[in-house]
């Protein structure tokens, strides 16, 4: 087989070195055409350029003074150009070519000797200063001075020589020539007039040859010529351009030829090796198939039938290895055996801890909800209550606290509402530290709002950190105290606001922007803030988990501004009302999506106590009557 794939190969190779040398030849000769092509381009260029270089000098008037008076300097360097035109000449022909470089030659010569006749022109003729018309000029400006008397036969000459230079028509030299003919028949004019004439003559006698003169002048003797030349450069680089043109259909022509030749072979060639390559693969598949037929066992009949070559090689070491894989699956399959039964031992460790987990934490929410304030203690302050306490995971940082004292005569209420730094059990004994330390300082007998959240922050940092370290954690928390009987409301609180509905108003007590807990900023005492609460004014109190909840579908937060605008729009309406449409709207934003944080969100209404005249004009007081309390746990 080695031998059959070396002998195809290397006929298919002599295809393609055939094919590379015939494509060789035929792109050096493309290649020597398109290379006198650019040598003719830029022989035309040249020419063209020297071409409007003439007609420049010829159709400009004010250059006949420059070559007048250095005629020689110009002669050069048209000898120049011509000399590098010869030169651009000789090496774009060959030898084969030399009839028309020869042509091109003679022309070049008739063209030389042609444009040193106009040059010669120009520099007779002159223009201002120089030639006949300086010499005319400078006679016509001595009668202008000597013959004052005669300016205006001098202006009117003067106008019909301008008219004759600047546009070369006969008719004005005749005018000239009629005036001073009539000017000598008075017998009264200068004598210079005479010689003026003569070097206008003389200036006329130039222009025709250069210009006037039926078929014989300079300057069209100049442009025929040259023209012919560009013409003839013209046909010659056509010429070229088709045997270029018939160069690259002869190249395409025998690249197909060869192509077409180098496919057969090529399909030729590819059924002799795969009808080969067939049949040893079809003698290894049997092979194949009886020894996998023998259960994989050794059998020396089956390697004398494999064939002496690469393929016979392959299938040898096909058949070892293949014993090897069963060897090795076999391993692999009491690995994996013993391997599952550790996993599933694993697995139900994993799930009996998780278990013994869950039952944890369900144990610590319940403990942490027997902390919180029941709805039987704030249904005794409160007329109406609303709850929504909802922890992000079965335990969270998130707490409310309630206590109730009398001072001078009146029934006050400590309320306070916190959020612990982060969630789940960390944020539960945050929670349950911050409770305890309220408690101790309610014990302690603060009372006052702002001196409980100084005493409660030293406590917090005294608490949680140490020497070595300083810890970030603590919490935001929102407390004030009623006086029911005064309706007055002292409120302190670290980043977290108060708000107060009344009406369709609400009324936003922030605080201060100092957590209970660690801070850069210099913070010395908490202050309290005062106001008087009305009939029917509702208490907002929450943390920040219900406006930084996201959105399903807009992605969005909730904000403080989108619940400002739910509390005034709704806020002269009942607070069950109240409540449960601020629930509607806020289930909705969230939707199916995942609880961002802890959340807890109230409304209070207060419950005051009134004052009523008896028969003998004393008062007594009264409690109010409690209407309802809510508790929503989502």
């Amino acid at each position: 087989m080695k031998k059959s794939l070396v002998t195809v190969l290397g006929g298919f190779g002599l295809i393609l070195l055939l094919f590379a040398s015939i494509s060789w030849y035929y792109n050096k000769k493309i290649h020597e055409k398109q290379a006198i092509l650019l040598k003719l381009d830029s022989l035309s260029t040249q020419i063209q350029e020297h071409k409007d270089w003439i007609e420049h000098l010829t159709n400009q008037r004010f250059w006949y003074d420059s070559i007048a008076q250095n005629e020689t300097t110009y002669r050069r360097k048209n000898s120049f150009t011509h000399e590098l035109i010869r030169q651009n000449l000789s090496g774009t022909f060959r030898a084969s070519d030399s009839k028309n470089k020869k042509n091109l030659s003679a022309r070049l010569d008739h063209l030389l000797l042609t444009e040193d006749h106009i040059l010669n022109d120009i520099a007779k003729i002159g223009f201002k200063e120089h030639g006949y018309i300086g010499k005319m000029r400078d006679v016509i400006h001595d009668i202008e001075k000597n013959f004052p008397q005669f300016e205006e036969q001098i202006l009117s000459l003067r106008r019909h020589e301008k008219d004759y230079i600047m546009r070369n028509d006969e008719h004005y030299a005749v005018s000239l020539h009629q005036e001073i003919t009539l000017w000598k028949a008075t017998g009264n004019y200068p004598k210079a007039l005479n010689q003026y004439l003569q070097y206008f003559d003389s200036v006329r006698s130039r222009f025709q040859m250069l210009f006037a003169t039926p078929h014989k002048n300079h300057y069209a003797s100049w442009t025929l010529n040259i023209t012919n030349i560009q013409a003839n450069l013209r046909h010659i680089r056509g010429s070229f351009i088709r045997e270029s043109y018939a160069l690259s259909n002869d190249s395409l022509k025998m690249q197909y030829i060869i192509s077409a030749i180098a496919f057969l072979a090529l399909i030729f060639g590819s059924i002799y090796i795969i009808r080969n390559i067939t049949l040893q693969v079809t003698r290894l598949q049997k092979s194949m198939n009886e020894f996998i037929s023998s259960n994989y066992q050794a059998d020396e009949t089956i390697s004398h039938q494999l064939p002496k070559n690469e393929i016979g090689q392959i299938s040898i070491q096909f058949l070892k290895m293949a014993r090897k894989i069963k060897w090795d699956v076999h391993l692999l399959e009491d690995r994996v055996s013993r391997r599952t039964v550790a996993l599933q031992e694993k697995n139900s460790q994993l799930e009996k801890q998780h278990a013994e987990m869950m039952d944890s934490l369900r144990y610590a929410q319940k403990l942490q909800e027997s902390l919180l304030v029941s709805r039987k203690q704030l249904a005794q302050h409160f007329e109406q209550v609303h709850v929504h306490y909802s922890p992000k995971n079965l335990v969270g940082g998130d707490f409310y606290w309630m206590k109730s004292f009398r001072e001078n005569g009146s029934e006050k209420v400590l309320f306070a509402i916190a959020d612990c730094t982060g969630h789940g059990v960390p944020g539960a004994l945050l929670s349950v530290l911050g409770m305890n330390t309220l408690d101790e300082l309610f014990a302690a007998g603060i009372r006052n709002t702002n001196e409980l959240l100084d005493s409660l922050r030293k406590t917090i940092l005294r608490r949680i950190s140490s020497d070595e370290e300083q810890r970030m954690d603590g919490m935001d928390i929102a407390i004030f105290c009623l006086d029911k009987k005064t309706r007055e409301l002292h409120f302190s609180g670290a980043q977290m606001p108060l708000w107060i509905v009344r009406d369709t108003e609400v009324i936003e007590l922030n605080g201060e922007r100092v957590p209970i807990g660690f801070t850069y900023l210099n913070h010395l005492e908490f202050k309290s803030e005062k106001i008087l609460l009305e009939e029917n004014d509702k208490l907002i109190v929450f943390t920040d988990g219900i406006v930084d909840q996201f959105g399903k579908e807009s992605n969005k937060k909730f904000g403080k501004k989108q619940l400002r605008y739910l509390l005034s729009r709704s806020g002269s309406q009942n607070g069950s009302i109240l409540y449960n449409r601020l629930m509607n709207q806020f289930s909705f934003w969230k939707g199916e999506g995942e609880q961002t944080d802890d959340c807890t969100f109230m409304i209070l209404e207060p419950k005051f106590t009134r004052s009523r005249a008896t028969k003998n004009g004393s008062s007594v007081v009264s409690e109010g009557i409690q209407i309802s309390t809510e508790e929503v746990k989502s």
